[in-house]
């Protein structure tokens, strides 16, 4: 079957993942074009020549942006929603984003004390989020708010950064993430 669409990026760009990982969970075929290889395919110069990581090509369409992208491929293509159908549940969710924006953090950076308290303080509202009664922050399957974190929350695990020993709530749900089909098959730690 041939690729509904293309993802160019660079390999262990998080933002990259996530766009991967929102293909992935819609049910969408794609193509990943590393841009950080020491030999790309020509075609990521073609259609990727300032190194955008990410960017999506549907056809002669092409659009940056994770967050844009993943809402993309949620709006063009059928599948799985991957995000709330109701303008307020999805206002929710982007409210949540914003709660947990402080999980974000760079794997290629160590972790210092400023990012730690960052971080820490983003994992304990994961915590209180998560529910005991739904597998995901989403409900019975991952969404949005789900897949943008998984990358960030990888991340700190490469660096020792994702502490979870108090976090009952956190250790079960990174369980359920590293065994899930769409984040086993893009991660990019393990290619």
């Amino acid at each position: 079957m041939a690729a509904q669409i293309e993802i160019h990026g660079y390999k262990l760009c998080p933002f990259a993942w996530r766009t991967r990982l929102a293909a992935h969970e819609k049910g969408v075929s794609f193509e990943w074009f590393p841009a950080d290889i020491p030999e790309p395919d020509p075609r990521s110069k073609e259609h990727n020549p300032n190194k955008r990581s990410p960017l999506l090509r549907h056809g002669d369409f092409t659009v940056t942006d994770s967050a844009v992208i993943a809402q993309y491929i949620d709006e063009a293509f059928e599948g799985p929603p991957l995000q709330p159908q109701g303008a307020k549940e999805r206002a929710l969710m982007r409210l949540t984003l914003l709660d947990l924006g402080g999980i974000v953090f760079d794997g290629r950076k160590d972790l210092d004390d400023e990012a730690r308290a960052r971080t820490g303080a983003a994992l304990a509202k994961l915590e209180a989020k998560l529910s005991d009664d739904a597998p995901w922050l989403g409900g019975a399957e991952p969404t949005r708010v789900d897949l943008e974190i998984w990358p960030f929350l990888a991340n700190l695990a490469q660096k020792g950064g994702l502490g979870v020993d108090q976090l009952p709530r956190v250790a079960r749900y990174w369980e359920r993430v590293q065994a899930r089909p769409s984040y086993c098959e893009t991660n990019p730690y393990e290619g």
